[in-house]
Order: C-alpha cells, then sequence, then structure tokens
C-alpha cells in the first residue's frame, strides 16, 4: 500500500514538474495551457486576480481527530427472565500531527503529509481545482488504543425498565490497537464562482481581492476501514455483538453557501457549511465468536485467554441517514509569500442490524507557502 501511495506522489509530482518545463512533450503543453485556461475562465478581474506565478510551493502543518460514537444492542432470555445489554463506545484517534509539503499548478497538486506523533499515521492529499469546480482526495491511516464505554444492562420490568438495570462507565487502553484506515473524496460545483474563489482559501492558487459569497453544490464519498481482532480485545468485540471488522462505502450530497469577507487588502476570512445527505451506505463486517476457556484466565499464560473464531461475513445497506460538511479560513497574502490556516469537520453514519456508528472527522491545516 504505502509504495503504491509513494509511486502515485512522484508520478503527480512528475507531471506537474513537466507542464511547465521546456521542450515538453506537445501534450503535457496542451494540459498545462487548459489548465491556465481553466483558472480564470468566467472570472470577474475586479473580485478575484490570477497571480502571474502558476505554481505554489506550500510547507504545511496539521492537527486531525477522527471521533466514533458508536452503538450496541442485545437481548436474550436468560432461565425464562429477559435479559437486555445497550453498549456505546465511543473512541477518538489521539490528535496526530502532521508536517509535510504540497506543490501545486494552478490549483492542481499533491500533497504528502508524515506524522510527527506516531509512527504509522500519514496523510496524502490530491487536489484539482477550477474557477467552479474542486476535486480532492485525502488518504489516512492510524491506530486507536484507547476506547470509552457506557453500558446499561439487566432485568428490565415491564412497568419500569430502569428498575432493574444498572449503568457503567468504564476506560479502556487496548493491548491490540484498533485498526483504521480512511479516503474521503469530496466535489463542489460554484454556482457563483465569477465573484467567489474557493481555491483562495486552500491552496492560494488565486487571491480573492473583493468579498462575495456563492451558492454550491457538492458530494463526499467516504470509504473506512475498522479492524478490531486482537486476542486481547476480545471483549469490545464480544460488546459490539461479535463485529470485529467493519468496512464501509458511503455517498453522500448536499447543497450549502459559501462566503469570502475581504476586511483589508491582502487579508481573507471564509466560512461554509453544507448540510448533506447520505444517499448510498454499504456495511460489509465480518464476525468473530468469541471462546472463553473453561478455567479462570492467567494474564501469564496465553492459553486460558479467550479466542475469537471467524462467523461469517455479511452485507448490508444502510438507511438514508443526515450528514455535513463544515469549513473556515483565514489567509493573508504580500507579495509571492502567504500564510493561512483552515480547517473542516465533517460527519458520516450509518445503521447495521443492532449496531450503529457516527463519525465526527475534523483537521487543522497551517501554511507557509510561495508563489513561482
Amino acid at each position: 500500500m504505502i509504495k503504491r501511495l509513494t509511486s502515485l506522489f512522484l508520478l503527480q509530482c512528475f507531471c506537474l514538474l513537466a507542464v511547465a518545463g521546456d521542450g515538453v512533450p506537445p501534450l503535457l503543453k496542451k494540459v498545462g495551457n487548459w489548465i491556465d485556461k481553466s483558472t480564470a475562465s468566467g472570472i470577474d478581474s475586479t473580485y478575484i486576480i490570477v497571480p502571474k506565478e502558476p505554481w505554489q510551493l506550500i510547507w504545511r502543518s496539521n492537527l486531525s481527530q477522527s471521533s466514533y460514537f458508536m452503538e450496541a444492542s442485545m437481548e436474550e432470555h436468560i432461565k425464562g427472565d429477559r435479559f437486555f445489554l445497550e453498549c456505546e463506545p465511543e473512541m477518538s484517534t489521539p490528535v496526530g500531527l502532521t508536517s509535510g509539503f504540497w506543490v501545486g499548478y494552478r490549483g492542481y497538486g499533491v500533497g504528502y503529509q508524515k506524522s510527527i506523533t506516531h509512527d504509522d499515521d500519514f496523510n496524502l492529499t490530491l487536489s484539482a481545482c477550477g474557477s467552479k469546480y474542486g476535486l480532492s482526495m485525502r488518504l489516512r491511516m492510524h491506530d486507536v488504543s484507547k476506547v470509552s464505554i457506557k453500558a446499561k444492562f439487566g432485568f428490565p420490568d415491564d412497568k419500569d425498565p430502569d428498575l432493574h438495570s444498572i449503568e457503567e462507565t468504564a476506560d479502556f487502553n487496548l493491548e491490540d490497537p484498533i485498526w483504521v484506515r480512511s479516503m474521503y473524496l469530496e466535489g463542489y460545483y460554484l454556482f457563483n464562482g465569477k465573484h467567489y474563489s474557493n481555491t483562495a482559501v486552500f491552496d492560494q492558487s488565486v487571491q480573492q481581492i473583493k468579498s462575495a459569497g456563492s451558492l454550491m453544490a457538492g458530494f463526499t464519498f467516504f470509504r473506512s476501514t475498522v479492524k478490531n481482532y486482537g486476542q486481547k480485545t476480545t471483549l469490545f468485540i464480544d460488546l459490539m455483538n461479535n463485529v470485529g471488522i467493519t468496512k464501509q462505502w458511503q455517498f453522500a450530497t448536499g447543497v450549502g453557501y459559501a462566503y469570502n469577507w475581504v476586511p483589508q487588502r491582502n487579508w481573507l476570512l471564509s466560512i461554509q457549511a453544507m448540510p448533506m445527505l447520505t444517499l448510498f451506505s454499504s456495511i460489509r463486517t465480518w464476525k468473530f465468536k468469541v471462546k472463553y476457556p473453561e478455567t479462570l484466565p492467567d494474564p501469564s499464560d496465553e492459553t486460558t485467554s479467550p479466542t475469537l473464531v471467524p462467523d461469517g461475513m455479511t452485507t448490508s445497506r444502510s438507511r438514508v441517514v443526515p450528514s455535513g460538511v463544515a469549513r473556515a479560513g483565514l489567509v493573508y497574502n504580500h507579495k509571492r509569500l502567504f500564510v493561512s490556516a483552515n480547517g473542516q469537520i465533517s460527519t458520516y453514519g450509518y445503521k447495521h442490524e443492532s449496531n450503529s456508528l457516527r463519525v465526527v472527522d475534523w483537521y487543522i491545516n497551517t501554511s507557509l507557502g510561495y508563489r513561482f
């Protein structure tokens, strides 16, 4: 996986460098000319200016976190009495700090950031943005070792369901971390690309010089894989109705509004929000039976620890659920130099059998860039 991503990164860099180089093949020159035209196409120069320098080299530092809010319920009869268990695990990735570079040609670029705080974490971003449209992809990988679980269980009374129930909350440090990998593909279309620019906020390939807003339509495609099948996380698997691996594909679309405010020359403050509906969500889960030993577990003897036995795979489609994304940014331009800070928060969710999940993902980018 890492080798393929690295190859893609190097190929994109080569293509971008070739666009501006001398003596390049005619096809690449045509691509460069098309990008130049699409960047300035249909814009009003009293609101947006296109710098003469087509390239941007940006150093970025990124703070990010993903939080997973889960719910699971089960009910069975024990000696004729109805027993229930409602479990609400919450897990968040550590606040990750990554650092790296983004290089782009008029809004078309690639960036790679490596984690400073965790060896295995990284961000890879690809983007392609014109005057009225934008498309970006983010790949992230991280591990989760801390989980907070709120549980309610007992033998309910028909007249008073809470009469014989107990609520408990506990925090766990998992010895076998939960493996999380995610991919975000996001796109948008601006209905007022003549006066409003999104690239002026997020990659500074153009500069907004007069305040303007725009209605915008967009979509997100979210893919995630959560693996939790370590021998030392059997309790967590048991509480989640024996689900050990979850793979999700989700597509959402919506309409929102964005506004760029230029309080004075060279400054820009931007904010946007887009409510969405998840129209398609496919969930694939792998279950494991937890086999407990006949004797009490001995931490020093792995043969007495619970074991996991594969119990099949199921695929289902989730109902339509609300989601959304919000973004904000602050930019200062000084000749060829610029500094910026921008952030995004988004939410996704699904329901599968007796389990449900809500994902809240956020990041904050700080950047220092140079046009050339």
